[in-house]
């Protein structure tokens, strides 16, 4: 589950905490993975132009990774949704990268195909078995499971829910279960959507709410943002510079409540061109 790394009690400098918080949810995540290969790591997942070449890493771009111990050796390992390199056709693929006490990384052998340009990815254990599984959603609005099975591989498991698009998507326990949920951005329907786990890879609609700032990039994350020991849910939008940003308050069972209190709206339209 992810925990806040801080209670944030001045709204008035939210503006600034809230995008940080992607990074320091991913930094105290990572350092569970470590300790726990049963706890989640998430990097805030988003595009990406960084490439790399090496004999261990393909030369392609780089465009979504998190971090995870995929092969149970207590040595960090990365998954990485890959698109073709610049000039190049092709579909984008899913692969892992294992981590080597020398810090290089070699690439597990299997590739997986991703028929639809990957805008998130996002790692836990979704099905109960204490190894670490990934889910993709791409800008298609498919949400794709891929099952560890604790050397490293991936095994495909279905499209567990169908949205209009994917921007962003948060790993957590939104109703107190202790089985992994998940919140997901939705630019095309402008809606943030949570689905809440059954413990066997499985999900179900919990709940959808409109977004304030339609035709712009949502991104979600979820912390406790008014210290009732409840996770609520932050949606903050890449284009828009104005400052806009939402909060909602966790109910404890999955469902939410926007907060105007804790939130800053511009216009909703002034970003629209005229």
């Amino acid at each position: 589950m992810i925990r806040a790394a801080s209670r944030l009690y001045s709204m008035s400098s939210f503006f600034v905490p809230v995008f940080a918080f992607f990074a320091i949810a991913a930094f105290a995540a990572g350092r569970a993975w470590a300790t726990d290969p049963g706890a989640l790591q998430v990097i805030a997942s988003g595009t990406s132009t960084s490439s790399e070449s090496s004999e261990e890493t393909p030369d392609e771009n780089f465009s979504l990774m998190v971090m995870g111990d995929f092969n149970r050796d207590g040595i960090a390992d990365k998954a990485v949704a890959i698109l073709p390199a610049r000039n190049r056709s092709g579909p984008a693929v899913l692969t892992v990268l294992l981590g080597q006490a020398s810090g290089i990384f070699k690439q597990v052998p299997s590739n997986l195909v991703l028929n639809h340009a990957p805008r998130s990815i996002v790692i836990g254990d979704f099905n109960g078995d204490r190894l670490p599984d990934l889910i993709v959603g791409a800008d298609d609005g498919s949400l794709l499971l891929f099952l560890g099975d604790g050397t490293g591989r991936m095994a495909p498991a279905g499209d567990i829910a169908h949205l209009d698009s994917v921007v962003s998507i948060v790993v957590a326990d939104f109703n107190h279960d202790n089985i992994l949920d998940i919140a997901v951005t939705d630019w095309r329907a402008s809606l943030v959507t949570v689905f809440l786990g059954t413990g066997n890879g499985l999900f179900h609609h919990a709940w959808s709410s409109p977004l304030l700032m339609p035709g712009t990039v949502p991104h979600v994350a979820a912390a406790d943002f008014n210290g009732d020991g409840i996770l609520d849910l932050a949606v903050v939008y890449e284009d828009d510079k104005g400052g806009t940003f939402e909060v909602m308050l966790g109910s404890g069972n999955g469902t939410f409540t926007y907060s105007p209190e804790l939130s800053f709206v511009r216009d909703p339209n002034s970003h629209c061109a005229t």
